[in-house]
């Protein structure tokens, strides 16, 4: 029983007084212990497995034995046991740090062999400033990547210096970057993913990063192919949707330029009729404030070949497609956003190329519309828009002019001396007189303008970006006209002439045509007042300088 005290771990037999040992009966009580041997007691007395078998392995065969212990402190030791006199003898080596090390080891060379293993294109390892260390192999991507080492991985992914923000080479996690766009060939943009792992040092300090890229550019561009597909098909229908159930001409474009918005993340889409005499915007979608330039828009479309032309104006680059119909211009849309933050895509531009047939169909289809409502809403007897139609025009126009700035003029018209008419020729010889008057007014109206039947002897026309002066150049016209209605409804010499009063819109400004229809109405009765028979122009709704007046 004095074994240990007197031999076992005598100096000359232990070496060193901290040998971890304990002495074990058969009846497995514990006899002895050496002075460092507390982990091995207590791992016995606690009725660890790992020591319980190991002793009871020595006793039953009666030969030396060696088992691994992993205390409650995560301490790993290797016991070695042999048979004793008085029992089992069990001696423990410390050895945590060495397993530490050779799991870490092993790790490591796991976590390689794992990256390795791997379908990749390049192998890599960079330090803490990004710096190539290690690559394999030297030929990837097309060319020789020796010239890498030693040389910053972001000059080489990125030489435009557009770094991602969270850059794969500088991730503190292990990671995996999905399609990250690179330039590793000059001019040419590839996309690749990463997977990545960060390296530290005994301390944890950060000392770079070792891992994989791949090529996916093959991959991303098929599903870029599919998501363009399914994008042009699904606005496509949503376009036929509305062709088949829009009920006016201004429903239909509205609804497919905000699809074009909600499509190309624009802020802006114009869309814009071509009249033989110039362009009227007709639909003007979206919270954008700029104006383009719709005449220098056009003339780009009709010397370029490209469907969809990128043209620099109001300092951005809109989007512009010119849409026809019969191998005639029918018109345009100018799709626009920021482009200092965002620039086209090449994508954006082939989606609205492959639409363009569905957008020339739309306009079409709103030109039929405009047709019909027209010959819908027309007063029997001259031919012009009624009343309820003109006025909703001329708002609409209105609410256009607060985008487009254009101005148009509205002229109210009276045929003086009309009760004459009916008194000496009868009330036929008046219709026909309404009936010549609503052909006068065809005859100075342009594709973009409107002429309507107000009511009784009262007519109105919309002319539209005119200015005033030229209106009255127009009104003229009409009142030049009067002698040879005055003839073909069977006496010259009757006092029937016209008073015209002209009225030019403020954009932003005038909104209702009743803000109008007062103004040119005044103008009318100014001509009255002084003897009928002539043009008056009104001032503006803020006092506006008034321009000439032209009398007959």
């Amino acid at each position: 029983m004095g074994l240990f005290k007197k031999r076992a771990f005598q100096p000359s037999l232990t070496s060193a007084a901290d040998v971890r040992a304990i002495l074990v009966g058969a009846e497995e009580q514990l006899l002895q212990q050496s002075p460092s041997g507390d982990v091995l007691a207590h791992a016995w007395k606690s009725g660890s497995p790992q020591i319980k078998e190991l002793a009871h392995t020595v006793f039953q065969q009666h030969i030396p034995a060696e088992a691994r212990l992993v205390s409650a402190k995560e301490e790993r030791f290797w016991l070695t046991a042999c048979p004793h006199p008085d029992g089992v003898l069990i001696v423990g080596r410390d050895t945590t740090l060495n397993d530490q090390m050779t799991e870490a080891l092993l790790e490591s060379r796991a976590m390689l062999k794992s990256l390795l293993d791997r379908a990749v294109d390049l192998s890599f390892e960079v330090d803490a400033d990004r710096i190539f260390r290690f690559l394999s192999p030297m030929n990837a991507f097309g060319c020789n990547l020796e010239p890498w080492i030693g040389r910053c991985a972001d000059d080489l992914f990125w030489p435009t210096g557009k770094i991602p923000a969270r850059s794969p080479l500088s991730s503190k996690t292990a990671s995996n970057f999905e399609t990250i766009q690179v330039e590793i060939i000059e001019g040419v943009k590839s996309w690749v993913s990463f997977t990545v792992e960060p390296r530290f040092d005994d301390h944890q300090n950060f000392i770079g990063v070792r891992g994989t890229c791949t090529d996916v550019s093959s991959r991303v561009a098929s599903e870029r192919q599919t998501r363009m597909d399914n994008l042009r098909l699904g606005l496509q229908q949503r376009i036929v949707d509305l062709l088949n159930s829009a009920e006016t001409s201004e429903d239909l474009l509205d609804s497919a330029s905000n699809e074009l918005i909600e499509m190309l993340r624009a802020d802006l889409v114009w869309s814009v009729v071509k009249y033989p005499e110039g362009l009227v915007p007709v639909a003007i979608s979206g919270d954008g404030a700029v104006t383009p330039n719709t005449e220098m828009i056009w003339r780009d479309l009709a010397l370029s070949s490209e469907t969809v032309v990128e043209v620099e104006d109001m300092g951005r680059k809109h989007l512009a497609v010119r849409l026809e119909q019969n191998d005639r211009g029918i018109g345009m849309i100018v799709v626009s956003r920021d482009t200092n933050l965002f620039p086209w895509a090449d994508h954006e531009r082939q989606l609205l190329s492959d639409i363009i047939g569905s957008l020339a169909a739309a306009f079409g289809k709103a030109q039929l519309i405009n047709r019909l409502t027209r010959l819908s809403s027309l007063d029997e007897l001259t031919g012009l828009s009624n009343r309820r139609a003109f006025i909703e025009i001329v708002e609409r126009r209105l609410q256009q002019q607060c985008r487009s700035g254009q101005s148009g003029c509205l002229l109210f018209i009276d045929l003086d001396h009309f009760k004459e008419v009916n008194d000496t020729l009868g009330h036929g010889a008046g219709d026909k007189a309404i009936h010549l008057m609503g052909d006068v007014l065809k005859t100075i109206i342009r594709a973009s303008d409107y002429a309507g039947r107000y009511g009784g002897d009262e007519f109105v026309v919309w002319l539209e970006d005119i200015s005033a002066a030229n209106a009255a150049l127009k009104a003229r016209n009409i009142i030049d006209a009067m002698p040879g209605i005055r003839e073909k409804i069977g006496n010259a010499e009757l006092q029937l002439s016209a008073s015209i009063g002209i009225c030019r819109s403020v954009p932003g400004v005038d909104l209702k045509f009743a803000d109008l229809a007062e103004r040119a109405d005044g103008a009318l009765y100014e001509v009255k007042n002084q003897g009928r028979n002539g043009v008056a122009i009104a001032d503006g709704p803020l006092n506006e300088p008034r321009e000439k007046e032209v009398s007959a």
